[in-house]
């Protein structure tokens, strides 16, 4: 795929796209997978669960209840782990700064994330760029999260993007989940190499964009 130009609008995911969280999510599953399911998985299968809600990632061994457990608790030990140990993430600068670029240039713009709200009500203020994002969707807002598509679309009709600008659209992510939402909501797929999933599975998806760099990214997305 080539990107058509000029964008018409910008989404971004969060993780792995504007924040380095890849390790801390990886442990953070593999806690409460310990803690409540005494078991786990391997480190690149947890991985490959980053781009989905985390009410899917507490339920790849099941139902929560079938260990006794709930919901609630395995959601709270998470945030709870995550949130002690936020220190170790680390904010990509020049992307949050290319979020606010866009926006300064006129280009509407949103975060499409599968955070939860209570998720992204931590996270928003670390990251600086709440005065440019005009609509924040979280897996909380959408009956079906990404993959699907639902969230995308979503930001799209609250920024009031027409069907004849959706075609221009972008939304920049860096798991494979990330681009099948975009193509599924006819929106233009930017993978993003330094997340999830890395610039080899990104490829298979054949994103318009794949970018090594933030500088990539902005030559093209902001030339």
């Amino acid at each position: 795929m080539t990107l058509l130009t000029p964008v018409s609008c910008l989404l971004w995911d969060i993780d792995g796209t504007l924040i380095d969280t890849t390790s801390l999510i990886v442990e953070a599953l593999d806690h409460v997978y310990n803690l409540f399911y005494r078991r786990t998985l391997p480190p690149d299968a947890i991985r490959a669960l980053i781009g989905t809600p985390l009410k899917s990632q507490i339920r790849v061994f099941g139902e929560p209840e079938r260990f006794g457990t709930s919901e609630e608790a395995v959601f709270t030990e998470f945030i709870g782990f995550y949130e002690a140990n936020r220190h170790r993430e680390r904010i990509l600068e020049e992307m949050t700064e290319l979020v606010r670029e866009g926006r300064r240039r006129g280009i509407p713009t949103g975060l499409v994330t599968s955070k939860n709200r209570e998720e992204l009500a931590n996270t928003l203020p670390r990251l600086n760029i709440a005065d440019a994002v005009q609509v924040a969707v979280t897996a909380d807002d959408v009956p079906f999260p990404k993959p699907a598509p639902d969230g995308i679309l979503a930001a799209l009709t609250a920024l009031g993007i027409s069907a004849e600008q959706q075609a221009y659209a972008v939304y920049v992510g860096d798991t494979l989940h990330d681009m099948q939402a975009a193509r599924q909501a006819g929106v233009q797929p930017a993978g993003v190499g330094w997340g999830a999933a890395g610039l080899s599975l990104l490829q298979s998806c054949r994103p318009a964009l794949l970018c090594a760099t933030p500088g990539e990214l902005r030559a093209a997305l902001l030339p």
